[in-house]
């Protein structure tokens, strides 16, 4: 009985963070001003092709540190990279939203910066407990597995309830 509550205990403090799971295809159907992110990660952060689905960016960075990697930044408050960290095509590593002009779609759910949280209760997403957010603040992981390696979190302030960052990221 004893190793059964130290397992009980164990597995509650090492638990993965709380992930709302979307198929596959829901996942790679999130929208970033009407463009999925299917359509987002197959221009392989070639600037024409971004260009097409974000309009000119204000600045574009460059790295050849490991591997290339390609920031594209929007005075508005949107940025997104790429990278060939592995070689081959660029993949895309994440983009952040804090431009409250973006529409963000999760299954034909819309909504933006700025929103209240509560738009998004028709997804009945599970807060995420396992993050280390700044106080007053939390967030919502979204992915296509439990321990996936990409995912959308979205953060918001619990004093006023409003959506105040999304974005992607892909762990290597």
């Amino acid at each position: 009985m004893k190793y059964i509550y130290i397992l009980l205990i164990t597995t509650t403090v090492f638990a993965q963070p709380d992930v709302n799971v979307l198929s596959e295809v829901e996942f790679e159907s999130i929208q970033l001003n009407g463009h999925s992110l299917s359509q987002i990660k197959d221009t392989y952060g070639e600037e024409s092709q971004i260009v097409n689905l974000f309009g000119v960016p204000d600045e574009k960075q460059i790295s050849t540190v490991s591997g290339e990697s390609y920031s594209y930044f929007y005075n508005q408050g949107f940025e997104i990279g790429f990278s060939t960290l592995y070689g081959g095509n660029a993949t895309l590593g994440g983009f952040e939203i804090t431009d409250s002009s973006m529409t963000i779609s999760i299954n034909s759910m819309n909504f933006s910066v700025g929103d209240n949280i509560s738009v998004l209760s028709p997804l009945n997403l599970v807060e995420n407990s396992g993050g280390n957010y700044p106080q007053g603040i939390k967030a919502y992981i979204i992915a296509p597995c439990e321990k996936c390696n990409h995912f959308i979190y979205i953060k918001y302030s619990v004093i006023n309830q409003k959506i105040i960052e999304v974005g992607y990221l892909e762990l290597t």
